[in-house]
């Protein structure tokens, strides 16, 4: 049984990193609504900021529905727990993982990571940043599904091919 989890920093940053660029983008878009009226070039950085507004908090919204910030991994399960603003617990067993994608599942080094339970239809959320990342992630592809390892085995080589050459 291993237990991650991510640093002060970063807990600090994807529970509240939104409140604070949503903030900033807010006190943009007041003076450029102002100015409109003297030149409408200005609707476009009001388009802009708005669509990073809206970005911003729909990818809140996915964390905040997906992220676990206390991962314990043990032999047969993955036990979620402590998520955003909520708490709750999450068990999704190694036999009933489907999918698994993002982040490194997809050929990237870093990223968010999203693990989904076929029999309850349940997805958690984990980035790269959390604790003994590379453990948690040999221990789900370890225990996965044979098609399901195959397919991220050929990923993860693609990032290891890409590595070497550098």
């Amino acid at each position: 049984m291993e237990t991650h989890t991510y640093s002060f920093f970063i807990k600090f940053l994807y529970r509240y990193g939104n409140i604070f660029i949503t903030t900033l983008m807010l006190l943009n878009l007041v003076p450029l609504v102002i100015l409109v009226d003297k030149n409408t070039y200005f609707i476009i950085p009001i388009v802009i900021t708005l669509l990073i507004i809206y970005f911003t908090n729909k990818f809140y919204f996915l964390l905040y529905k997906t992220f676990p910030f206390k991962i314990i991994s043990e032999e047969e399960k993955l036990t979620c727990t402590d998520f955003m603003f909520r708490s709750k617990e999450v068990v999704i067993y190694y036999r009933d993982i489907k999918s698994i994608s993002g982040g490194i599942f997809e050929g990237r080094l870093s990223g968010i990571m999203k693990v989904c339970d076929g029999r309850t239809n349940i997805c958690i959320a984990f980035s790269h940043r959390i604790k003994n990342s590379t453990k948690l992630i040999a221990t789900i592809l370890s225990k996965v599904d044979k098609k399901i390892y195959d397919e991220k085995i050929e990923s993860l080589q693609k990032i290891s091919s890409k590595l070497r050459k550098k």
